[in-house]
């Protein structure tokens, strides 16, 4: 769907229910022309753009529906580019259901989702990966997702994407102008400097490509998993994460037989936090089947939070606990630290560099140092220092992923000393992968799946 900006289209931006206030927009060359024709005040002058004025908004038979406040944007600035009016009214769900029905008697059409901010998008208000920030802005969760898709929004990654575009262009000027003039062939020196530019722009972008990693933590959220023995405190530290009591605690061993999962945000960060049965030779079909989820969970989860009772020693089936989770984000949670101390980490595990906290779950203390450790495996200060503008969509992923392909083949074409045309191919297929995520380069099916995932009235 190509928005048609020949028509005027109108929508309730505000959530749907009731509520003090909503607002409806309206966007398209009759915008103000529609809305003056119903909107009734002390004086019938135009409606004066960025002013808001106060007065009646009558139906087609003349009946009053609301007292409402009218702002009108004159195109080309408004946040679509074009003539935009702004109706706010009183939050009832009648209210600005005539409102909207009065409008489209009139002429307007109801927006499709997202094709408010398409129009911005093809008046050049905003790139597409701006756009997209927009979006994530909207859904945002925490502070921290809200931080990052603003920063998208005010054009942080079109900003890093910018000088290695410029670089490809570059290239692409020296080659075309070697087939254009035979006689200033670019020599084996140069060929092999301008190569050395390009790997130095792959490599940026391999950088840009796995930040995805960190990226989709934040926006997307994680997985956090307590693994261990039974009887070692899982549920009882599940349950201090929390907050509050969601999981069943006993002394009896084998107590959690299913997996249980809450969402809590960890410094931003909204984490899937999972209980899991006890991990041991299971005794009977239902505990087997628990160990088996368990086991599935940890395979699954992007940090393994490995519970230790520290008052008992490190046993076997401990280490094959350990086989599990030591290739993940890990860290060691050794509780029943009120009580006497039997456990020897072995030096296989501190040599491994793994981290460990010492809590009681029982008593409460420490908590607040597992919460920060937690925090530290999600987000090490080092990554996110490193990377001030994470990818957060697995479509600017891909662009990336299809950009250094391309850009690979091209340098080694180029290297090759192949005929110019081969690696122009290339430079000028990466240039277009790259182009994608902005806007630059697009197709209308692309555009149709970018903004459905918009809301209506945005």
């Amino acid at each position: 769907m190509i928005s048609d900006q020949g028509e005027t289209i109108i929508a309730v931006a505000t959530p749907l229910g009731k509520g003090a206030l909503a607002v409806i927009r309206l966007s398209g060359p009759q915008a103000r022309v529609l809305t003056e024709g119903q909107f009734h005040r002390s004086t019938q002058d135009q409606l004066q753009s960025r002013l808001p004025t106060l007065g009646e908004f009558w139906d087609s038979q003349k009946n009053c529906l609301d007292r409402v406040l009218v702002t009108f944007f004159q195109r080309p600035d408004s946040f679509t580019g074009e003539d935009v009016v702004e109706i706010s009214c009183h939050g009832s769900p009648v209210v600005t259901r005539q409102i909207v029905e009065t409008m489209l008697e009139k002429g307007a059409r109801l927006a499709e989702p997202g094709e408010f901010t398409q129009r911005a998008f093809l008046n050049g208000k905003m790139d597409l990966a701006q756009a997209e920030g927009l979006r994530d802005l909207i859904e945002s969760r925490t502070a921290f997702q809200a931080k990052l898709a603003y920063e998208q929004l005010g054009g942080s990654l079109s900003l890093r994407l910018t000088p290695l575009k410029e670089e490809i262009v570059r290239v692409l000027c020296h080659i075309e102008t070697s087939l254009e003039f035979v006689e200033d062939d670019v020599e084996p020196q140069a060929r092999a400097s301008l190569a050395a530019d390009l790997e130095k722009t792959e490599r940026d972008l391999q950088k840009l490509e796995e930040s995805f990693a960190l990226g989709r933590i934040i926006l997307e959220g994680a997985t956090a998993v307590i693994v261990g023995k039974p009887n070692v405190g899982k549920s009882l530290i599940f349950n201090n994460l929390l907050e509050f009591n969601r999981a069943i605690v006993t002394d009896f061993p084998g107590t959690t037989r299913d997996v249980l999962a809450e969402t809590i945000d960890v410094d931003g960060i909204p984490t899937r936090l999972v209980d899991t049965a006890g991990i041991r030779e299971a005794r009977d079909r239902i505990e087997r089947l628990g160990v088996e989820k368990s086991l599935e969970s940890a395979a699954e989860s992007d940090v393994a939070i490995f519970v230790l009772d520290g008052s008992r020693p490190f046993e076997q089936e401990d280490w094959r606990i350990w086989e599990l989770v030591r290739k993940r984000t890990c860290f060691l949670v050794v509780n029943k630290e009120d009580l006497t101390r039997q456990l020897q980490i072995p030096p296989e595990l501190e040599g491994s560099g793994v981290l460990s906290v010492a809590v009681s779950a029982l008593k409460g203390t420490h908590l607040q140092e597992l919460r920060k450790m937690l925090s530290r495996a999600l987000l090490p200060p080092q990554r996110v220092e490193q990377e001030a503008v994470p990818l957060t969509d697995i479509r600017h992923k891909r662009c990336i992923q299809k950009a250094r392909e391309h850009l690979q083949a091209g340098i080694q074409s180029y290297k090759d000393g192949l005929s110019e045309e081969f690696p122009l191919y290339d430079f000028r297929k990466a240039l277009d992968a790259l182009g994608q995520i902005t806007g630059e380069t697009t197709v209308e099916d692309l555009l149709d799946q970018v903004f459905s995932t918009f809301c209506i009235g945005k």
